[in-house]
């Protein structure tokens, strides 16, 4: 038997089976055939080379969030929430027929048909004069909430997003006339629906004929109204993407200042003038209400405050006529219940009294 200085001159288990020696020309072989797997996979997992369209969508992630249009009338999505479309939420046991345990099935509400405005707010005004269009603003989403309706105040965002809007920025055209081809351009991404003027504002009953039209969301056909012009609007999407198909398909750009022009007369169903809407635009204020037509001459944020307040008394005195027999107060032991009714005549008196 060999014998053997130290343990590490003892020959291995393997030596009897030597391996044989890779060439370096096999190394070689393996290596590349590796890369070209590792390649191959990170190519078909990268995401594709973004095109200008998407640079251009990507240039302001800090930009306004466009509105998503509403869901189809036949689905049961009502905001963040699905509502079943049978009576189980009936079950006093709600969570039973849910999957989460922490939410208890309602009845849907009434569904509320979407009003939209648009306004720019990439338009350069002063501060003041931002603050008195917020206020108007305010004013309008409040006045068609009462009515039922679901204001929503469209922006660039939402016309950017429209699939025309590449047609309408290569054409050249008045300032006037491209912010009306911005507000249609939200409107029509929006889909089916009602385009007011947030200067447009209801004022009549709740049972008005036209607010009750509006309110069913029945828009057969484009309509527009007689002495509003393009201050109140509504159509499916379907007949809004032709009107805006045949705006830009003309060539009246200079001589137009409204869509209006552009768009042939009989692609609108025109209604008489309705009494239960009021307009506010330049030439009513001009010939009805010369103080605030001359204030605007002098200070727009003073002149557009001045057209709030006006237009908060209209509301106010449009509510008080809808309910001209005055308000009741419930009081069925008047003589121990004073504290009890308290907080109700304080509201009946708000509610009463004229805005500041």
């Amino acid at each position: 038997m060999p014998q053997y200085n130290s343990r590490a001159d003892r020959p291995g288990h393997y030596s009897a089976y030597p391996r044989e020696r890779r060439s370096p020309k096999r190394v070689w072989r393996y290596t590349a055939a590796a890369g070209c797997l590792l390649f191959i996979f990170l190519f078909a997992t990268s995401s594709p080379v973004p095109t200008a369209k998407d640079a251009a969508q990507h240039i302001n992630p800090f930009g306004p969030a466009a509105h998503q249009p509403p869901a189809e009338r036949n689905t049961t999505r009502n905001g963040e929430t699905r509502w079943y479309n049978h009576w189980k939420w009936l079950n006093p046991f709600s969570d039973s027929i849910t999957d989460d345990e922490g939410r208890s099935v309602l009845p849907p509400p009434r569904e509320r048909r979407p009003i939209y405005a648009y306004y720019d707010t990439d338009a350069e005004t002063n501060e003041e004069v931002r603050a008195a269009e917020n206020k108007l603003l305010l004013s309008w989403r409040r006045a068609w909430w009462a009515q039922g309706f679901r204001p929503v105040i469209l922006g660039k965002a939402e016309a950017m997003h429209n699939p025309m809007y590449e047609r309408f920025q290569i054409r050249k055209m008045e300032h006037a006339l491209g912010a009306d081809f911005m507000r249609w351009l939200a409107w029509g991404q929006m889909g089916s629906g009602i385009l007011s003027n947030w200067l447009v504002l209801p004022m009549g009953p709740y049972d008005d004929h036209l607010l009750s039209y509006l309110r069913r969301g029945e828009y057969l056909k484009l309509t527009r109204f007689e002495g509003l012009g393009g201050g109140l609007l509504s159509g499916d999407k379907t007949s809004v993407e032709a009107a805006l198909s045949q705006a830009l398909d003309s060539s009246d750009f200079k001589e137009s200042k409204s869509l209006l022009d552009l768009i042939p007369s009989k692609t609108f169903t025109v209604d008489p003038k309705p009494s239960a809407i009021a307009f506010y635009d330049s030439s009513t204020i001009a010939d009805q209400y010369k103080t605030i037509s001359a204030s605007l001459t002098d200070s727009k944020a003073a002149g557009l405050l001045f057209l709030s307040e006006l237009i908060t008394s209209h509301l106010h005195l449009t509510f008080l006529n809808a309910f001209s027999s005055g308000i009741s107060i419930l009081a069925p032991h008047r003589s121990c219940s004073l504290i009890i009714q308290y907080p109700a005549i304080t509201l009946a008196n708000a509610l009463i009294a004229c805005p500041p």
